[in-house]
């Protein structure tokens, strides 16, 4: 294949710097890395002498009673304490180093050795949708295997979601997003090591969308006064009793302390069932609430970024608080049934309280927690998309416009190594449709689903894959790869006639971009050719812009029909001596050349 040196030898050039980028990360985090594995065990170790420490003062204690021993008890806690806390934290930085190291080394085998590490996005396959089956979106080494790096299921889907429903209003607001975000290099990899945190699935949502649509019964205005004046009461009583020791009060309050377990005992159930029931909500939650608080705290100037921001403020309060407030609630209801709890209801209904406290959340909040959480899955399908722009710096943003003009100069497939790429240039507008002509293998499908491709980035408004482009948005419309569905008991030609008939109905009631690939395999040749031509005068009175490949010839004939509206081009195969090759570039007209006899001839299978 041939490689236009102009654009594409730079672009190769601009690829080592990237890895070199990329490279330069990694040693970073490797060194952070080691740094804070000395200090987690350091501290670890230090946690041990602590513990070895207090258990010796409260023998000495025990032994003789002195203020010293009791103040070093106080001391050696509060130590305990703090290393706890420092330990945790220092386990966290730990990890986000961990993952930028994997981050960092898979996107160097990425770019050096083509290896495709992300989720390939095959669970969103729909081979009934307009585009993504024929134009190989999903699946292993698809657009969305080379494009995704999110790893929370949500980023997964949020980022398909932009693949499958294109919002053409908004590629100026999406351009400029993803241009911002490109170049916020070290923000974006400590976003997505903080999502690499989250460990969520499918059901983690669909048990969130439960949580938040089932209703929870506020507690009766007596438990309210009860849960306030109880422990008041069972203090005085303790007090009172043990300390002044009188008897009677000391009954009172192993009373109450009797009676607070079982007003417990009948709500619990009831609090068990109106919780997030399933394992890991306290991590997981407390994931999303440091990625939403890095969302906060950065300084964006695109207008998508700041709106995006600004869903996560409410009242002058943070989304983060709020999650972090959330998270811990449940971490707390899920701490019910420990020793210390039982003691801790006992004397002051703790966790009625909490409940409380979780109903209340619930009431303010529990609307807008579906939103928080789907708003960073977008963030982190924004920056896959922007990773993309990143590593592919000479990608251009196309030009827009509103003439239904389309041109794309020295356009190649993304999908195609660098070395291994051939550029060709297009243009099309209003009311013309090009007949594209070819043997077999001489890159007449590639070409469609290079422009289709690229077509679809324009509409996400992603940067593509050309020197130049000059696009009117369109919705793009593809009839190239179909199958048999058996579960549906619907043939080949079936599903295609079917798809046909989409892309008219669409293209007679608003404009599309249509790409069409040897239509009509399943009848015969007569037949075949009069429909092909027959679809292809009805695409021109609608005034589709798009391309058909055919290997009928005297479909080519149209232009002289409709010499406004119809253009041949071609892909030739090149025959020289005994040597067949394809330099897979554009040509205007018909194509001459027949690769089949020649192959066939060339096997010994004719003579």
């Amino acid at each position: 294949m041939i490689l236009l040196k102009s654009f594409f030898v730079s672009n190769e050039k601009k690829s080592v710097i990237m890895i070199s980028i990329y490279k330069e990360k990694l040693f970073k985090s490797e060194k952070k890395y080691k740094k804070l594995s000395k200090k987690y065990n350091t501290i670890g170790f230090l946690r041990l002498l602590i513990v070895v420490l207090l258990l010796l003062l409260l023998y000495f204690c025990f032994q003789k009673p002195y203020v010293e021993y009791f103040v070093g008890i106080f001391l050696s806690v509060v130590t305990f304490l703090y290393l706890i806390s420092l330990h945790k934290k220092v386990s966290f930085l730990r990890r986000i180093e961990k993952s930028k190291i994997e981050i960092n080394q898979k996107e160097i085998d990425f770019l050096e050795k083509g290896i495709h590490f992300s989720d390939n996005g095959s669970v969103f396959q729909n081979q009934t949708h307009p585009y993504a089956f024929d134009l190989d979106i999903f699946g292993e080494k698809s657009l969305y295997h080379h494009i995704n790096r999110a790893s929370s299921y949500l980023g997964k889907k949020c980022l398909a979601d932009s693949f499958l429903e294109v919002e053409i209003p908004r590629i100026e607001e999406n351009q400029k997003a993803i241009a911002e975000l490109s170049e916020k290099l070290d923000w974006r990899q400590y976003f997505s090591a903080l999502m690499m945190q989250v460990s969520d699935s499918a059901d983690f949502y669909q048990k969130i969308d439960a949580w938040a649509t089932k209703e929870i019964d506020d507690f009766p205005i007596f438990l309210k006064y009860f849960m306030k004046i109880s422990p008041v009461a069972f203090f005085l009583c303790l007090i009172l009793g043990f300390l002044f020791n009188i008897p009677q009060f000391e009954t009172w309050a192993i009373t109450i302390f009797l009676v607070n377990l079982t007003v417990l005992g009948l709500f619990l159930n009831k609090m068990l069932q109106n919780k997030l029931g399933f394992e890991g909500t306290y991590e997981i939650l407390d994931a999303f609430k440091k990625s939403i608080s890095s969302i906060e705290k950065e300084h964006f100037e695109s207008e998508k970024l700041r709106n995006v921001q600004q869903k996560f403020f409410q009242n002058n309060k943070s989304a983060s608080k709020n999650i972090q407030k959330l998270s811990n609630l449940l971490d707390n209801v899920d701490n019910v049934s420990n020793i210390f709890s039982f003691l801790l209801n006992g004397a002051t209904l703790y966790h009625l309280h909490i409940y409380n406290e979780l109903i209340l959340w619930k009431k303010e909040h529990v609307s807008n927690v579906k939103e928080w959480l789907k708003t960073v899955g977008e963030v982190e399908a924004l920056i896959s998309l922007s990773n993309f722009k990143y590593n592919n710096p000479k990608y251009v943003f196309p030009e827009l416009n509103s003439d239904l003009f389309i041109s794309f100069e020295e356009m190649a497939h993304p999908l195609i190594p660098e070395k291994k790429r051939v550029a060709n240039s297009v243009s099309l507008h209003r009311g013309v449709f090009l007949i594209l002509t070819g043997s077999n293998m001489s890159g007449k499908s590639t070409f469609l689903r290079t422009l289709g491709v690229n077509m679809l980035l324009t509409t996400m408004g992603m940067p593509v894959c050309a020197r130049k482009a000059n696009v009117h948005p369109l919705n793009v419309l593809v009839s190239m790869r179909l199958s048999d569905s058996l579960n549906d008991g619907k043939s080949y030609f079936f599903a295609e006639i079917h798809r046909i008939q989409k892309i008219i109905q669409t293209v007679e009631n608003q404009y599309g971009f249509v790409l069409l690939d040897e239509l009509l395999r399943g009848t015969n040749s007569q037949d075949k050719q009069l429909g092909t031509i027959k679809i292809i005068e009805k695409m021109i009175s609608y005034n589709a812009i798009g391309i058909i490949a055919t290997h009928d010839l005297e479909v080519c004939q149209l232009a002289e029909k409709y010499p406004q509206n119809i253009q041949n081009k071609c892909f030739e195969s090149i025959i020289e001596g005994d040597t067949l090759y394809f330099d897979y570039k554009l040509k205007d007209g018909i194509c001459q050349n027949k690769n089949a006899t020649f192959l066939m001839k060339k096997l010994g299978i004719i003579d």
